[in-house]
């Protein structure tokens, strides 16, 4: 789902899932998308270089660490998943588009977080907020607060991407940080047939898992899509050339819904909708071109008012003719509410002009509790990080194959624990905290306790690996007082 969990520093694959795998036999993975090498090397870079490109856009992306709890089995009885007790961390990338700290990135990328932390391009690591989440497209606004304005991406115009235009695609694959990938826009306006609103741009640039929710930029620097979907034969496969990014015009206007769901809702005629096939069109008789076929209609809707009815075939809506089904929903969904467009439609052997009066689609946007797992509920941290710590006897060096050197022995660890989901387990030595050589387990405890005194959020701990030494951090349990006063945004 372009997430990649984090173990020991090194990021592990993380969850895809397929599309229509058994109609179209080809894995989609919810990744963000870079070309592959081919596509790098074949595309052209703008005037000024990419690296111009890339120094005016990589300050407003980031980088996006999920905590999650995994699932386990499948309850036999219930169909429930249960919960496995491991802790993974997961990545994926977004990019600011507000300076205040909005942040935007793919709804699957957040979806089931424990915690939720952005890394700024500067390194700087700090909680963010989930605001909104829309419903039908996969989008989320995140909120970081940092005392300063932060550096923010400009939406382009998706629809003004032509095939041949070199674009960027940049995120966090694999989590190995922020990486640039070079290509071309290989198509616009593709319809995948995962919502009512598909309107992709495709792109040769490579994709891998943790560049889902990062931005495609052109050659000026301004985002024209969301990195989201990549196609492939296999599951768990990388990038071959075929990556899809949400076109920024769809991302402009749920933006502008997310952020401000009364001011700006989403038209609504309450019809489903289905593109026109030429045997369609022969079998109704058509006396023109049509655009869609009516598939249901909502009940208490303006087109349920109208006495619109299944079988319908919607010929103009308005003085536009729109050129596919999917197109006519994102204009009915940009029409300002409370105004009236004349539907022409062929009904019943009959051509017919009906007037609709657009009107808000109800439940637009899902509630971040629907998407959180810890919405209300903080995740508390565990005593002592979560390990039980004890010294290094001689008998341990021997079970563990422990080398000579100093430390204290992780003797167990909560498989609840953040240390666990980092990949702390028995037998590893933990040689510094802080900076400061532990040798015992009531010096490690000092240590910990000297750090929540200073305020501390996160601590350094030096591990001693059976392949080495790593630095990694860990929460120390302490929260900063709530500030007197609320945040405002701009």
């Amino acid at each position: 789902m372009g997430l990649v969990s984090a173990r020991r520093g090194a990021m592990r694959r993380g969850i895809w899932w397929t599309v229509r795998g058994a109609v179209r036999a080809i894995a989609v993975l919810l990744v963000a998308l870079s070309a592959p090498a081919g596509g790098a090397l074949a595309a052209a870079a703008p005037a000024q270089g990419w690296a111009a490109v890339a120094a005016k856009v990589l300050p407003a992306t980031v980088n996006i660490q999920i905590e999650k709890i995994a699932l386990g089995k499948t309850d036999a009885e219930t169909g429930d998943a249960t919960t496995a007790g491991d802790s993974n961390r997961f990545v994926g990338s977004g990019f600011i588009v507000d300076p205040s700290g909005f942040i935007v990135t793919n709804k699957h990328v957040i979806g089931g977080a424990l915690r939720i932390t952005v890394r700024l391009q500067d390194g700087t690591e700090v909680p963010a907020t989930l605001i909104a989440v829309a419903r039908f497209v996969d989008l989320a606004v995140l909120k970081v607060n940092v005392g300063h304005p932060l550096p923010a991406l400009h939406l382009g115009d998706g629809d003004a991407a032509k095939p041949g235009d070199p674009v960027l695609a940049i995120g966090d694959p694999l989590g190995l940080g922020t990486s640039l990938s070079a290509g071309i826009v290989s198509g616009t306006r593709r319809d995948l047939e995962n919502t009512p609103f598909d309107d992709y741009v495709q792109t040769d640039a490579a994709i891998n898992h943790g560049n889902s929710g990062g931005p495609l930029v052109d050659a000026a620097g301004d985002v024209i899509g969301i990195n989201t979907i990549l196609l492939t034969n296999q599951p768990h496969e990388g990038s071959n050339g075929l990556g899809f990014a949400i076109s920024s015009n769809v991302v402009a206007a749920a933006l502008r819904h997310l952020l401000h769901p009364e001011r700006r809702p989403i038209g609504w005629i309450g019809l489903h909708l289905q593109g026109l096939t030429p045997r369609l069109a022969a079998a109704m008789q058509l006396p023109q071109p049509g655009i869609a076929i009516v598939t249901k209609v909502d009940p208490h809707s303006p087109g349920s008012a109208a006495g619109l009815q299944p079988g319908d075939i919607i010929l103009r809506y308005g003085d536009i003719r729109p050129s596919t089904a999917r197109i006519l929903m994102l204009d009915i969904a940009t029409t300002p509410i409370d105004q009236t467009r004349m539907l022409q439609v062929w009904s019943g052997g009959k051509l017919r002009t009906v007037p609709l009066v657009i009107r808000a689609w109800p439940g637009m946007t899902t509630m971040p509790d629907q998407i959180l797992e810890n919405q209300g509920r903080p995740l508390p941290p565990p005593p002592d990080l979560g390990m039980l710590l004890a010294r290094i006897t001689p008998l341990a060096r021997k079970a563990y194959k422990i080398t000579k050197g100093p430390g204290v022995l992780v003797a167990s660890v909560d498989h609840m624990s953040e240390a666990y989901s980092l990949g702390l387990r028995p037998g590893v030595v933990i040689e510094r905290i802080d900076g400061t050589p532990v040798t015992t387990p009531a010096a490690a405890k000092q240590q910990l306790a000297a750090a929540v005194a200073r305020h501390m959020t996160e601590v350094a701990i030096l591990v001693r690996w059976s392949n080495g030494p790593s630095w990694l951090t860990l929460h120390t349990g302490y929260e900063p007082p709530p500030p007197s006063t609320p945040a405002q945004c701009t």
